[in-house]
């Protein structure tokens, strides 16, 4: 059995506290088309749309990483990621042609109300988001949008 190991920075998120309790955003696993590691470049025009693009890396490629699996106490979770880094997972769920991020916050990352719902579509191989509405407050958690939808997902693996 191939074991994926899911890591992200969801930028300015640090984990979740053991214990802490967990909000588990609506919808179910990500279909079979989606799964697997994705990558897009941004351009400085993008990053400077950000929420807090002081606190965006300097990194223009991002990894998304989607995996049905269970990781640490969410039954799944996705990686948003510079290229190249690791960093923390967010719980996620789809429902038809969205896609549900949990809100996270606080120094330990842990869940807070809500989730960011975005429309998805899968056509020649590119990926695209679309933000549908975004209630998570923390700004540099916000920056998600940009890193999000502004450029096509083209499959790595």
């Amino acid at each position: 059995m191939k074991r994926i190991v899911i890591a992200c920075a969801l930028i300015g998120s640090t984990g979740v506290a053991l214990g802490a309790t967990l909000a588990i955003p609506p919808g179910g696993p990500a279909p079979k088309p989606l799964l697997g590691t994705w990558r897009t470049t941004l351009t400085r025009a993008d990053i400077a749309r950000a929420s807090n693009p002081a606190h965006m890396p300097a990194q223009m490629t991002w990894e998304l990483v989607l995996a049905n699996g269970k990781y640490m106490a969410w039954p799944r979770a996705l990686g948003l990621r510079p290229a190249g880094q690791g960093g923390d997972t967010a719980p996620f769920g789809f429902s038809g042609s969205r896609l549900f991020i949990q809100c996270l916050g606080g120094d330990q990352g842990s869940a807070v109300p809500g989730h960011g719902t975005y429309a998805w579509s899968l056509r020649d191989k590119s990926l695209r988001f679309k933000l549908v509405s975004e209630p998570c407050k923390d700004r540099d958690l916000r920056n998600r949008i940009v890193i999000l939808t502004s450029q096509r997902w083209t499959r790595v693996s």
